[in-house]
């Protein structure tokens, strides 16, 4: 499509030409920033790679004198460049539109800032966290990264800042929180404010409210699956009464967060989209509940919950014609199928009743499972997610 010159004034003008309506426009311009302009990733990745030549260039040059140089020309020189770079880059928006001068530079400019901070705390010796200085970072960065990228780089670069950032932060007020109970909540209420981001297309760029939505869902998501396939089983016996309370309040907490936050969008409360909020909000006390039991049944219960909750999303993703979700949820049962496999033979439940009682579990995940596929078969394929 020959967008001219840009995407964003393109569909401003064809809003205000009544041609097309808000929704059109945010789902246009999410579209086209996700499929991207492939003749222009080798020229973006040579001008980022350049761009980063030359900054460890300067690194270089600057470290090898840097006794020499006094501090005031050399944070003078570090603010001018950023001045200098943001110029560049809004003068670059203002009359091409998002392109690969603009990804380039704010990445530049964003990394140049991180830089910067950590340039004024070595040169007067202060003091800080990794938490403040990725918050700092946040707060500069933030407002021309939003305002001016779209690109999926500087996109990532600037979530991984943010969980760096809330990482950071979770690590140093850890005991005060998990004191009163509230580490595994605060965790669970960050990924709810991240998924209702999505809800907000007017203050936020609509391919940035999609993202940051789609990395609330990964968390969910992964960090169930992590749980219950990964952690739980090599974790022994019951956890401390102190950490279960606090999961148990997180998990609660994070099922009532989700929940709101999905069901703030109209839309999603009907349908497939219904049930895809359930499963996400179900999620957090899923992750929990097989702590709090020990032995053979918290084997059992990890192994049903993991299956019953990716046949349910293989589900959907056949519903909304996606068979990437679908073939993932396949791959990952069929991995915790070989695992109960493997811990039935290897002496968990290595006696006649256990094997008996394994392959009943096995024929109920398999009887779910096709019940799970039965279900919706009237509803349209295109109903989305």
């Amino acid at each position: 499509m020959g967008w001219g010159y840009g995407v964003d004034a393109k569909l401003a003008d064809w809003r205000r030409e009544g041609l097309i309506s808000d929704d059109q426009a945010a789902r246009i311009a999410v579209f086209e920033a996700s499929r991207g302009n492939p003749k222009l990733a080798l020229a973006l990745a040579l001008a980022v790679l350049g761009a980063f030549t030359i900054g460890v260039g300067i690194i270089a040059i600057i470290a090898a004198n840097w006794d020499a140089i006094p501090i005031g020309p050399r944070l003078g020189l570090h603010i001018l460049i950023n001045l200098v770079l943001g110029g560049l880059v809004w003068h670059w928006a203002e009359r091409e539109g998002p392109g690969t001068r603009v990804e380039g530079g704010v990445l530049l400019l964003s990394l140049s800032t991180l830089a910067l901070i950590a340039h004024i705390g070595q040169s007067f010796q202060l003091q800080g966290s990794a938490s403040g200085l990725m918050g700092g970072w946040l707060l500069l960065s933030t407002p021309f990264t939003l305002a001016l990228a779209r690109g999926g780089l500087n996109r990532w670069v600037w979530v991984l800042g943010l969980f760096t950032w809330a990482g950071a932060l979770l690590s140093d007020h850890w005991d005060w929180l998990h004191d009163r109970r509230l580490s595994a909540s605060i965790l669970v209420l960050f990924l709810a404010l991240l998924y209702l981001a999505r809800l907000s297309p007017r203050p936020v760029p609509a391919v940035w409210a999609r993202h940051l939505g789609q990395v609330a869902v990964a968390a969910l998501i992964g960090g169930l699956t992590i749980l219950l396939l990964v952690l739980r089983p090599l974790i022994d016996g019951v956890p401390e009464p102190d950490v279960m309370w606090d999961a148990g309040i997180g998990g609660a907490v994070g099922m009532v967060a989700i929940a709101a936050a999905h069901a703030l969008s109209p839309g999603d409360r009907t349908g497939v989209r219904l049930a895809f909020g359930g499963l996400l909000a179900l999620a957090p006390p899923l992750s929990v509940l097989p702590f709090l039991l020990d032995g053979t049944l918290a084997a059992i219960v990890t192994g049903v919950l993991f299956c019953l909750y990716w046949i349910a999303l293989a589900r959907l993703a056949l519903l909304t014609e996606r068979p990437g979700w679908f073939r993932l949820a396949v791959a990952l049962i069929a991995v915790r199928v070989f695992v109960a496999y493997l811990d039935a033979t290897g002496g968990l439940l290595a006696t006649g009743f256990g094997l008996v009682l394994a392959g009943a579990v096995l024929l109920g995940l398999a009887f779910a499972a096709r019940r799970v596929m039965a279900w919706g078969d009237a509803r349209q394929p295109g109903e989305g997610a």
